[in-house]
């Protein structure tokens, strides 16, 4: 199995793996998982959830790290975590992104959640390569907040090696709350994020060096409006994009993944976030500072990897929809709703297994929504009536207001799916429903 440890200064090679690594005092990147498994085709981890005692900036933790360890494999590995809870209330883990089997999707709605002081193994297979994460899906808006999320990198070994590949979870260190402000982050600015739980975080690499960035945003409520120079952005939820497209900013809203690549050459490089709202998008304010990678030795950057994109054009739009979901609600209220209606008390829409169904979501609410589906992935085959510019394959989709998408899912994975928002104070209040494959 290929994993990296990445700290700050030096650049050395490992035999061990095929990536290199940054040593030095301080790291940036997470801890890695051991694989406590021998066989080439498994990877076994132990996860432990507790609180902290410190009383620093987390108040929970996963092997007593935040983020939680870097969970690394091959696609068509075998991955088996056991969770031992040594909380003082129940949990679960989620995996976000993958096509798990239904009982080890994490959710509690139709089985018990681990109980303090109990132990649960997850055992599945590993379909697709890309950058998932990992949280608890039970008193999720608290135990996310507190600290319990960490990210899965599946690997495909067809694709070129980067000099780093690093995970940069982002996460909210703070807001600005004006006087009257709503919660669950609605009138509040962000006034700074964190990288891997470090505010104002450097990563220092030698010039001549690619970097392969997988970004995920594990805040519960914040949108992330990345720029940099020569932004490059080559996967997004579910691995690899047809080609490889240089946005003029990328939205990513809570639950949402992307893979940069940087190539470094002379010059120090700030990949920054917009002032960004959930109440309609640009927001007053200066740009923020996310990770400023520092040059330790300046050399001419380097030619893109040659990635195996695999090509591809947006699906026909059919012009119809088999299933609607219409998010409404107000952060005044308090109250969130997909069709009118408030988890638990949903009406379970139903597809059949290896079907297509097409599938409209519409936000008629004045907050924008990144839209999750478990268990599945969905093409995305139009954005207010438009196709996008290229075909994208997500679990996560970032919905502004009065937005209209029209989403391909191939029902190809049995069980009762979460559906929800993923501005988890939304969907503790009720924006979730289940979308069933049988």
């Amino acid at each position: 199995m290929r994993h990296v440890t990445l700290l700050l200064l030096a650049l050395v090679a490992c035999r061990e793996t095929s990536h290199r690594i940054v040593t030095a005092a301080r790291p940036i990147a997470p801890v890695e998982a051991t694989d406590l498994d021998p066989a080439a085709d498994v990877v076994r981890v132990a996860l432990t959830a507790s609180r902290l005692a410190d009383g620093g900036d987390f108040l929970y933790a996963y092997n007593a790290t935040n983020p939680g360890p870097t969970i690394r494999a091959n696609v068509g590995d075998t991955l088996i975590v056991e969770l031992t809870n040594d909380l003082a209330t129940a949990t679960t883990i989620h995996w976000h992104g993958v096509a798990v089997p239904f009982d080890m999707d994490g959710v509690t709605w139709m089985r018990d959640p681990i109980a303090p002081g109990a132990t649960f193994t997850y055992r599945f297979e590993l379909p697709t390569a890309g950058t998932f994460f990992y949280h608890p899906h039970f008193d999720t808006e608290s135990q996310v907040e507190g600290g319990l999320y960490g990210a899965l990198v599946v690997h495909d070994p067809a694709e070129p090696t980067p000099d780093v590949d690093i995970v940069l979870i982002a996460d909210l260190a703070d807001e600005l709350q004006p006087g009257g402000g709503q919660p669950h982050g609605h009138g509040r600015r962000v006034a700074k994020w964190r990288i891997n739980g470090i505010e104002d975080a450097e990563l220092s690499v030698p010039g001549g060096s690619t970097v392969r960035a997988r970004f995920v945003n594990a805040s519960n409520v914040g949108i992330l409006a990345l720029r940099a120079p020569g932004l490059l952005q080559i996967a997004s939820d579910q691995g690899l994009l047809p080609a490889a497209v240089s946005p003029e900013r990328l939205i990513l809203g809570p639950g949402d993944r992307a893979d940069l690549e940087l190539s470094i050459g002379a010059e120090d490089l700030t990949i920054q976030t917009e002032p960004y709202s959930l109440n309609g998008g640009d927001q007053w304010g200066d740009a923020i500072d996310l990770l400023r990678v520092v040059v330790d030795t300046p050399a001419p950057a380097p030619a893109p990897l040659a990635w195996p994109f695999p090509g591809g054009v947006v699906s026909d739009d059919p012009g119809y929809a088999d299933i609607v979901y219409a998010l409404a609600g107000s952060d005044r209220s308090r109250t969130w709703m997909i069709n009118g209606e408030r988890f638990p008390n949903v009406t379970i829409e139903s597809i059949t297994l290896g079907e297509v169904a097409y599938v409209d979501v519409v936000n008629l609410s004045p907050s924008e929504h990144p839209f999750h589906i478990h268990g599945l992935a969905f093409e995305v085959l139009t954005v207010n009536g438009a196709p996008p510019a290229y075909r994208t394959v997500e679990d996560t989709i970032e919905l502004g207001i009065r937005d209209r998408v029209r989403l391909r899912v191939d029902a190809d994975n049995p069980g009762d799916w979460m559906t929800h928002c993923h501005i988890l104070p939304h969907a503790g209040d009720g924006m979730m429903t289940v979308l069933r494959v049988e």
